[in-house]
């Protein structure tokens, strides 16, 4: 009678095998056994990390059962683990496409996870919960292809929210920037004057490089450096309280670009005359220019601060941080430049400043929530471990808190931070090309008259602030796929990326059509005189036409998540090529070049960096189509 009992027990224990299927045949997803589960079966994890040559199985590999042995390969080629389960085995039962080739392989692939008896009869606890947890043999879990997985995630509620909040940071930062502007319009024409050149420098050239490239960067950067925490963890190769690869990243980062912004400060600070000569003011504005340009120097540290942290919450998935600063900057410059250029008397000094003092409020801010504040957790805590694989049967999922790593405790990575300068670099070609763009038709326009060069200023003011609100695309893209192209594959980083595409294709539609309906009213709230807004309106469907294309900063973003940095900035010199033919033709007409003539160089821009971003998204699917996932 006891043998038929225990025959009974085992019989029911066979039954209640389930199998798991994983995420797709291109993707195999591993199983996560120090995951937190119920009784006899382990949770399917998001990612673990192939280790070791994957090649063809034969037709009809041999299923083989055994006492189970996990065996772990960390990932930078530590020590191999193993650890017993008293109540189970899992077996993995390899598909067609894949199979170990030796025995330095995590034990995964596609295809089959089962639960298999131990040679030694279980014990009655463990049949007990086996009876409680199992509900019975067809209880598979959930999963989602790649594809499906980015699909999703672009579409979630947080990349949404994140999406919204970053395009409000984009735009409230300029238009605070102005405050500035309105408050030393009262000094007189000569003290507005004075700004021009700062705003050429400090708006032009050093934010564009910051942002564009050293912000890229960074937010790119750290979003790797956050998926391999998290697929470190998942493996158990990242233990709480250890040194996380994305603490180290964010302290190289930063203090790389705080050291670009301390080196172009003191640069501007020891030639400051000869800076506003070279950019071109009159003689009456250079000493105030060159006065104001000097002080606002002491804040260039603060702005590069400000760029690699704002990166680093973006790739993060919090977009709230950085909005908070940025009101914060402005809220601070607003009280601060009538106290210090009125009550105290110091006029664009005082301006200068309020600048600055603003500029280092947000990065104190921001430094504050990424290294001592609760935030920290995102990049330097480690999540609490998980049950061990002993105690799978018997424990509840743990309570312990987050435990940290003091960033004092870290060194500065030098490799990190050639490695980010090194990308930052590979992203001037597209910064450069965006300032010459814009510069070169500017100053085209400014030759043609007092009336053409006033509408173009007005169409350019409204083209840039939707180019700068269509950069929270290429920010929210950029960090999601990265994390996505690390953790699932490029599969699901294309997906991602072709769901944002669409949503930003729908928006600026919206947006296009919108801005023709209100066409005058947009124009007149910038001017009252009739002339200029006449003049604006003759090539105010080629703005409308810009506009409409802006949904490729999607894709610009995506190709950079995905690594392609180098393929964006042939796109980008590519449209630039096409903005010079376009001018050079218009000077060869009849006519000459024009307003319209500008603006069809313009429309050429964008549809060029429009179809070279979809061709080599395309392009990039193709050849990634087969990839299996990465950890890069």
């Amino acid at each position: 009678s006891r043998s038929t009992e225990h025959r009974a027990r085992n019989e029911r224990l066979q039954q209640r095998t389930t199998t798991f299927v994983t995420r797709s045949p291109a993707h195999p997803s591993p199983v996560d056994l120090e995951a937190p589960s119920r009784g006899l079966y382990v949770r399917m994890s998001t990612l673990l990390v192939n280790q070791g040559p994957i090649s063809a199985a034969p037709a009809g590999a041999a299923r083989t059962r055994g006492r189970f042995e996990k065996d772990v390969t960390h990932l930078r080629g530590g020590a191999r683990a193993s650890t017993r389960s008293r109540s189970a085995a899992v077996k993995t039962h390899l598909s067609s496409a894949f199979q170990r080739t030796n025995d330095h392989d995590v034990a995964v692939g596609h295809g089959e996870v089962r639960w298999r008896r131990l040679t030694q009869r279980p014990s009655r606890r463990v049949l007990r919960r086996a009876d409680a947890a199992v509900p019975g043999p067809t209880s598979p879990e959930v999963t989602v292809s790649p594809s499906q997985l980015g699909w999703n995630t672009a579409m979630s509620a947080s990349t949404l929210i994140q999406l919204g909040v970053c395009a409000a940071t984009m735009v409230a930062e300029p238009v605070l920037g102005s405050i500035d502007t309105f408050w030393v319009a009262a000094l007189g024409t000569t003290e507005l004057s004075a700004l021009g050149p700062n705003t050429t420098l400090y708006g032009c050239v050093i934010a564009v490089i910051v942002a564009y490239g050293f912000g890229t960067a960074a937010t790119r950067k750290i979003a790797v450096a956050l998926e391999l925490d998290e697929a470190h963890r998942r493996s158990g190769t990242l233990k709480p309280g250890e040194k996380t690869t994305a603490g180290g990243t964010l302290i190289a980062v930063v203090g790389t670009t705080v050291a670009f912004g301390l080196a172009c400060g003191l640069l501007v600070a020891a030639f400051p005359t000869l800076i506003v000569n070279l950019i071109g003011a009159p003689e009456s504005v250079v000493a105030p220019a060159a006065n104001y340009m000097q002080l606002r120097a002491i804040g260039v540290p603060a702005v590069g601060m400000v760029v690699a942290l704002g990166g680093g919450f973006q790739a993060a998935r919090d977009a709230k941080t950085p909005f908070i600063a940025v009101m914060l900057s402005g809220i601070v410059n607003l009280i601060l430049d009538p106290l210090l250029m009125f009550t105290f008397g110091l006029g664009m000094k005082g301006a200068a400043l309020a600048t600055v003092t603003a500029q280092y409020a947000s990065a104190i801010l921001m430094s504050y929530q990424a290294f001592v504040g609760k935030k920290r957790a995102m990049f330097f805590g480690s999540e609490t471990g998980s049950v061990t694989v002993n105690e799978l049967d018997i424990q509840e999922e743990p309570k312990e808190p987050v435990q940290f790593v003091e960033p004092m405790a870290y060194n500065f990575n030098k490799k990190v931070a050639m490695e980010y300068t090194k990308e930052t670099g590979s992203y001037m070609g597209r910064v450069a090309n965006v300032v010459v763009v814009w510069a070169l038709t500017g100053s085209l326009a400014a030759r043609l008259g007092v009336f053409e060069g006033a509408a173009h200023v007005l169409l350019f003011q409204l083209l840039s602030i939707l180019s700068i609100s269509a950069g929270a695309l290429t920010t929210v893209c950029n960090a999601l796929c990265a994390r996505l192209f690390v953790s699932v594959g490029d599969e699901a980083a294309s997906a991602a990326g072709k769901a944002l595409t669409i949503l930003g294709g729908v928006i600026f539609s919206a947006i296009s059509a919108l801005f023709w309906v209100f066409r005058k009213e947009l124009l007149f709230a910038y001017t009252p005189d009739p002339m200029v807004v006449n003049t604006a309106l003759a090539p105010y469907f080629l703005l409308i036409a810009s506009v409409a294309t802006y949904w490729y900063k999607t894709l610009e973003g995506g190709l950079i998540g995905r690594g392609d940095a180098n393929a964006v900035n042939f796109i980008f010199y590519v449209g630039g090529a096409a903005a010079l033919v376009a001018l050079w033709v218009a000077n060869q007409s009849a006519t000459g070049i024009t307003l319209m003539g500008i603006w069809w160089s313009i429309v050429w821009y964008y549809s060029a960096l429009t179809v070279g971003c979809v061709f080599r998204w395309w392009q990039l699917s193709r050849l990634r189509k087969r990839m299996p996932p990465t950890v890069a």
